[in-house]
């Protein structure tokens, strides 16, 4: 069953567009969503949300529709954005207030824990806060109303490292804890390494590909060789940079080049971060000498 599906969206916004999305975001997984700064995931979470209305294309949440069904499902939802929506002139006291009459499931208890655990002043105005807390404070907003679904769009970008690291380590914990789905956009792809069940890229408006993160660690691997080899191999190989000692490229079919080549060339494991790099490469055409 899918948290999110999304099917046949188009957004034509001048300079950039979304172009034919469809998506499925599995229920009870962590879903991450990678792509360069300007890729289109922050404007897909937006069209998600319904704060941008798309030119064609459906998007169903917990099985119904966003735009007939908002106050409800906006109860369901949990949501961190990577801009800070949080009224400034209140304190995290009285912003406890308002939330209770907004959510019919907040937890008050919950919440002042949170903000006890992420060391943030309640009674403070939130305009006074530095970036990083303010960060902090969505996530414990987003973490307090028994959510079903969070949407995190960059949650991690303000967040110092050992922060992130407790943030990721409450995520795992909530899920095998709750019957919790997280879609979780993010450019810091080390995050979904240690997380994420399944990963979807973005790149230009289009998704790329949509994987279980551990057939994507065990479909794409990196290559390294000869120069000579390339002009036989070439099929093979994705997004190939050279240099004075040979040459790297990703590809698909790595068993195929050791018994090709055996011990002339080397096949490594992939970063998130590299996967990115070489399928972004082959829509370059790039060729580094």
């Amino acid at each position: 069953m899918n948290a999110l599906t999304i099917t046949g969206l188009n957004k034509d916004m001048g300079r950039f567009r979304l172009k034919d999305i469809t998506l499925n975001i599995r229920k009870g997984y962590i879903t991450g969503m990678i792509g360069e700064n300007g890729a289109g995931k922050s404007t897909l979470i937006q069209h998600i949300l319904s704060l941008k209305k798309q030119d064609e294309g459906q998007i169903s949440i917990l099985g119904q529709d966003l735009e007939t069904e908002r106050e409800a499902l906006l109860n369901r939802i949990g949501v961190v954005m990577s801009e800070n929506y949080l009224p400034q002139n209140i304190s995290p006291k009285k912003l406890n207030k308002l939330l209770a009459v907004y959510y019919k499931n907040w937890r008050p208890d919950k919440f002042f824990s949170f903000l006890k655990r992420f060391n943030i002043d309640e009674a403070s105005k939130i305009k006074y806060f530095s970036t990083g807390e303010k960060a902090k404070l969505s996530i414990a907003v987003a973490l307090s109303h028994e959510a079903e679904l969070l949407i995190l769009d960059e949650p991690t970008s303000n967040l110092d490292p050992t922060f992130r690291r407790e943030l990721l380590d409450i995520l795992q914990t909530l899920m095998m804890e709750e019957n919790t789905t997280i879609l979780f956009s993010t450019h810091i792809t080390t995050d979904l390494e240690k997380i994420a069940d399944y990963i979807v890229m973005i790149d230009e408006g289009e998704i790329v590909f949509d994987m279980e993160r551990e057939v994507l660690f065990d479909s794409y691997k990196k290559v390294k060789g000869d120069l000579q080899i390339i002009e036989d191999a070439d099929e093979l190989l994705i997004g190939t940079t050279t240099n004075a000692l040979g040459f790297e490229a990703m590809t698909r079919e790595h068993q195929a080049l050791e018994e090709l080549y055996g011990n002339k060339v080397l096949i490594e494991n992939l970063t998130i971060e590299e996967i990115m790099y070489f399928l972004k490469n082959t829509k370059r055409g790039v060729d580094n000498e």
